[in-house]
């Protein structure tokens, strides 16, 4: 894997084992033992077609993901379609997945916005005889073959947020009550209802130990639409501002406007807690107006899921089986020139 992340394997007999790789993200092979094959899957495929769902057309965090994707068709050959729903609904994306089952695809990578509800859709094509994979986000009760994420599981990332969120006003001795808000740009993904979660659930363990309290001051969905989220980030800063401490900022287009608002009042009172490497983020980052953004390698996670899934249906092998996820760091000042050099911000335009 990228050199900045590392993989980790988790227990459903046999997991995948991970990616080793330097700073110029080489992709191993990954190696399993005791694998299932899913229904319907057999035989070569010589010229596999393939499709990666996304879960949102219109999010610029992806684009590092459907990067990763079209690296691994342009090296292997394989015909891939990248389709997202519209707007961004787990019944527009089952709909997308029946289309994809009708159109008789080889193997379908899908990113679900709903864990249960896109369980029918995935259980439908795996029955049809098409391989499925997700990413990003799991669907543990489906029937998919594999699941990749490229950083720290969704639930964990939330409390590494609330630790660091901790441990940065313990560092300045802060007494009282500390205010937080949280954003997200699509609340209905599951990914981030875990990362609210974690986040929340930490935050009432630390404060029966901390000599500060922190407090939830509210909740906003603030879209994926840049021109709109940044509109939406503007309204909450006039509302909150002179009551916030902190934004907890759980998707890319949210850190970034958090920190564009913040740079526009000058504030640099508020600390931002965010995700994602958006190019326009680390700027914000290395000027102050972002403290640190939590980063996955989306990257990674479109170039191995696309091509684990071509090399076992060109092959005619059974898809390997389990759960595989990185380790999320931190972008800060300190590191963001190792940073601005991975695939998830390059892919980005950064």
């Amino acid at each position: 894997m990228h050199s900045l992340f590392s993989s980790r394997s988790h227990s459903r007999p046999g997991a995948l084992l991970g990616l080793l790789a330097a700073v110029g993200l080489v992709l191993a092979a990954a190696a399993q033992s005791g694998v299932r094959s899913p229904a319907g899957v057999s035989g070569k495929a010589a010229d596999p077609t393939i499709a990666l769902v996304l879960d949102d057309l219109t999010n610029p965090v992806e684009l590092p993901l459907r990067r990763g994707a079209e690296d691994a068709a342009k090296k292997y050959g394989f015909t891939l379609k990248v389709v997202g729903p519209s707007p961004a609904t787990a019944q527009n994306q089952i709909s997308l997945m029946q289309d994809l089952q009708a159109q008789k695809v080889d193997g379908i990578v899908i990113l679900p916005i709903d864990s249960t509800a896109l369980v029918p859709a995935i259980n439908s094509a795996v029955g049809a005889g098409v391989a499925v994979a997700t990413t990003e986000i799991d669907a543990p009760d489906s029937n998919r073959a594999f699941y990749y994420f490229g950083g720290s599981p969704p639930l964990l990332q939330g409390k590494m947020q609330a630790d660091r969120v901790a441990a940065y006003f313990k560092s300045k001795k802060a007494k009282g009550t500390i205010n937080f808000m949280v954003t997200s740009c699509l609340p209905t993904v599951t990914g981030q209802q875990d990362r609210r979660s974690g986040f929340e659930k930490e935050v009432a363990q630390l404060n029966k130990r901390n000599k500060f309290k922190l407090k939830e001051i509210g909740f906003a969905n603030t879209t994926t639409d840049p021109a709109k989220n940044l509109v939406n980030i503007q309204n909450l800063y006039t509302a909150k501002g002179s009551k916030l401490q902190v934004a907890y900022a759980m998707c890319g287009p949210d850190t970034q406007n958090w920190g564009t608002v913040l740079r526009r009042a000058s504030n640099k009172k508020i600390l931002v807690a965010g995700y994602d490497w958006l190019p326009g983020t680390l700027d914000l980052i290395g000027q102050g107006w972002v403290r640190w953004a939590m980063g996955s390698s989306h990257y990674n996670e479109g170039l191995y899921t696309l091509t684990t899934m071509y090399q076992h249906l060109a092959n005619g092998k059974a898809l390997p089986s389990g759960v595989t996820h990185g380790t999320s760091i931190y972008a800060t000042k300190a590191n963001l020139e190792q940073i601005r050099k991975s695939p998830d911000v390059t892919a980005a335009g950064g």
